[in-house]
């Protein structure tokens, strides 16, 4: 009887950290590259897409602990660049989350128009379409899936020499997943965001940046932060982004040759992590960048 009611405590524990779970992928199915924003606009804006003209590549790996072999991680790659041109812009993203007992592997394709402008803005328009893979727990035969949803987002792109700004929606499509028991939407969140550039000396350059969020039922989101770019060689950068959670990014990176940049970045908390406060693990994460421009043409902010 003894035997019988532990396995009885422990399938109601998974159950109870399957539904949790269920919960926070209400939460976020793609936050991980949504956060990258920064390193990387497209992740929130396909009419980034080849804003840069120059082919772009970007690899990011996202650990709690670095050092601890066999350790979960997170990698996301973003690449990018112009044809017709430079007329239109086509990238690819990919997303392979591993930082938690639910993953989400996803790959997104974009493409953008840069309407044709003799004055000093110019706009670009973007779409971008993929397919997101989430889990799903079958409650009624006790087995784990994986289902393929797709994706559909858009938005656009302000820029001059000095200013941009963009209004997106990357995830346009109203969809469920999953049992009734462990049910869960896609974000559909609207990111405004804002940027320029300001030269403080001769070799010192402050980019300011401010990100509004948008989503239904909850709080308007304000992340606020900067950039500084010393002789177009090191940057040192840090925002304050508002969450479930408030948290605190730090980033330094290094362009050590005309066409790679290495870069990391430390952000006080998990995004995924949401209102979870039992862990007892780090609530930091860290992130490891390298950015790739083969025949790069200038230096790249972003």
């Amino acid at each position: 009887m003894k035997k019988v009611a532990v396995l009885a405590v422990r399938k109601a524990g998974w159950v109870l950290l399957l539904v949790v779970g269920s919960v926070s992928w209400s939460f976020g199915q793609r936050e991980v590259l949504y956060e990258q924003y920064q390193q990387n606009p497209m992740a929130i804006n396909p009419a980034f897409t080849g804003v840069r003209e120059d082919f772009n590549m970007t690899a990011i790996l996202r650990r709690r602990w670095f050092f601890l072999p066999n350790a979960p991680i997170t990698q996301t790659f973003a690449t990018d660049g112009t044809v017709a041109n430079g007329k239109v812009g086509l990238g690819l993203q990919a997303l392979n989350d591993r930082m938690s007992v639910y993953a989400t592997t996803g790959a997104y394709g974009s493409v953008a128009y840069h309407v044709a402008s003799t004055g000093p803005v110019k706009i670009s328009l973007g779409i971008q379409g993929g397919v997101n893979v989430l889990p799903v727990y079958d409650f009624t035969s006790n087995t784990s899936l994986s289902r393929a949803l797709g994706s559909f987002g858009a938005g656009i792109w302000l820029r001059t020499d000095r200013f941009y700004a963009g209004v997106s929606k990357p995830e346009l499509l109203a969809q469920g997943y999953g049992s009734r028991a462990s049910y869960g939407i896609y974000r559909r969140p609207l990111y405004v965001l804002a940027g320029g550039q300001f030269d403080l000396a001769e070799d010192l350059k402050l980019v300011p940046q401010v990100l509004v969020v948008q989503e239904a039922g909850t709080s308007l989101r304000v992340d606020v932060g900067a950039r500084a770019w010393y002789n177009e060689r090191i940057g040192l950068g840090a925002s304050f982004r508002t969450a479930v959670r408030n948290y605190l990014q730090l980033s330094g990176e290094v362009q050590v040759s005309t066409n790679v940049r290495v870069g990391y970045i430390f952000n006080s908390r998990a995004i995924e992590a949401g209102a979870n406060v039992t862990s007892t693990g780090p609530v930091g994460m860290h992130e490891l960048m390298l950015k790739f421009v083969p025949n790069p043409s200038g230096f790249h902010l972003n």
